[in-house]
């Protein structure tokens, strides 16, 4: 009787993990090149991911949504380029896509936003370039994609 009550009470923990996972997804529809720096398009200064909350998921809010970045910094070495949608200090990531910053708090189930990423400091990309990214949602998913960078003109694509 106590193994079958503990093997329960472990499909129960796993069942609300699954749903927390599930109901907590960001899906990333594409991502762009938005911003480059030279008259030759040299490097990208700023890329737009164009992402959605996943269908079912729970009232997200911006703060509990983050991305992250990782690259090689041309020495064989790991960095990262990080960023909340949300500092709670002004700071908003997040816009509609209309290019509008949000306001509200928290982002809905099949609602459609961008993250615009500053990538003119850590993970400055090259040509050729590859990069890591994830976009986690705090107590739910974890989204992952391969940026791949094979121009800088504004509106290339890399997902």
């Amino acid at each position: 009787i106590k193994t079958a009550e503990e093997l329960q009470q472990r499909a129960e923990a796993t069942g609300d993990d699954t749903r927390d996972e599930i109901s907590g997804k960001i899906q990333l529809i594409m991502a762009y090149v938005s911003a480059e720096t030279g008259g030759a398009a040299t490097t990208a200064d700023e890329i737009t991911l164009v992402v959605q909350m996943a269908a079912g998921s729970d009232e997200t809010l911006l703060t509990a949504i983050q991305w992250l970045i990782v690259c090689d910094d041309g020495a064989g070495a790991a960095e990262v380029n990080t960023g909340v949608l949300d500092d709670d200090a002004g700071t908003i990531l997040a816009e509609d896509l209309s290019g509008t910053a949000l306001t509200d708090a928290s982002v809905g189930s099949g609602e459609t936003f961008t993250i615009v990423v500053d990538t003119s400091g850590t993970c400055t990309p090259d040509v050729g370039d590859t990069q890591e990214l994830r976009i986690i949602v705090d107590g739910g998913g974890e989204t992952y994609a391969q940026l791949t960078y094979n121009d800088f003109q504004a509106g290339t694509l890399i997902v």
